[in-house]
């Protein structure tokens, strides 16, 4: 079946303008009317069509989705498995958020009492679930689905004491690298601390065995890379090159 743009984009639910910007960047080329050079579109480009706003809606930016888009049906397909585990472990997670509300609330109403474990489970997975949201992406991509979730699994068992300890080394990390950028030497002592509080920091979460200053630097490079970490860094510390400050002291010391 064939359909013209503005029946696609009723069909699609978006405007007929977001047809032809796809179009004129090449990630949904339309079909030309010989006859009156009118936009159409067959099968094939409603299934693309498809692909593409299933994808949008896992927040890949548009230069990304035209790469996936380029690849193989093959590709293209392990894409959609890898984004569908992630939607179920997002089902998943909201399904147990859900749970420990209600025997939150059982629990202030006296019908229930919760272990200290079950209060602060709820909290961890939210940050498990802030985190992959935010990074998910590149930090699979750069380490590996089997290490991430190794990874969150151990962040997941940290005792209160351990999480208490865990946000504690955060704030220290961003207030030692506020102190530090005023003195820019990363050879001086507060270096050393600063990247061995770092350490430690990665250690808390990381799986047994996967440190190394090797993975230690190529996080580094991220912070410098992605300017969602440049601007947390330079959010928390006032300072435009936090992230840099970060990266050059981890790669000297690690």
């Amino acid at each position: 079946m064939s359909y013209s743009i503005n029946e696609l984009a009723k069909l699609a639910g978006i405007s007929a303008r977001t047809l032809r910007y796809y179009d004129k960047q090449g990630l949904l080329k339309a079909r030309r009317n010989p006859e009156n050079n009118y936009r159409y579109y067959e099968e094939s480009e409603v299934d693309q069509l498809q692909k593409i706003l299933f994808l949008k809606l896992f927040d890949l930016p548009l230069e990304q989705i035209k790469q996936v888009m380029q690849t193989s049906p093959e590709t293209q397909y392990q894409v959609l498995r890898n984004q569908r585990s992630k939607l179920v472990a997002q089902q998943q997670y909201l399904g147990d958020l859900i749970k420990n509300l209600d025997k939150t609330l059982a629990t202030m109403k006296g019908e229930t009492q919760m272990t200290d474990t079950e209060k602060f489970a709820t909290l961890k997975k939210e940050m498990i679930s802030k985190n992959e949201k935010q990074y998910g992406t590149e930090i699979r991509e750069k380490y590996g689905d089997a290490q991430i979730d190794l990874s969150n699994q151990k962040f997941s068992s940290l005792s209160e004491n351990e999480l208490a300890h865990f946000k504690k080394l955060t704030a220290e990390i961003l207030t030692e690298l506020k102190n530090f950028n005023k003195t820019a030497d990363i050879k001086q002592a507060a270096g050393k601390h600063l990247f061995d509080l770092h350490k430690e920091y990665l250690l808390t979460i990381w799986p047994k065995g996967q440190y190394s200053g090797e993975a230690h630097k190529k996080l580094s490079q991220m912070y410098v890379c992605d300017p969602r970490f440049s601007k947390y860094y330079e959010a928390a510390t006032g300072n435009p090159e936090a992230a840099k400050t970060l990266k050059a002291i981890i790669e000297y010391y690690a």
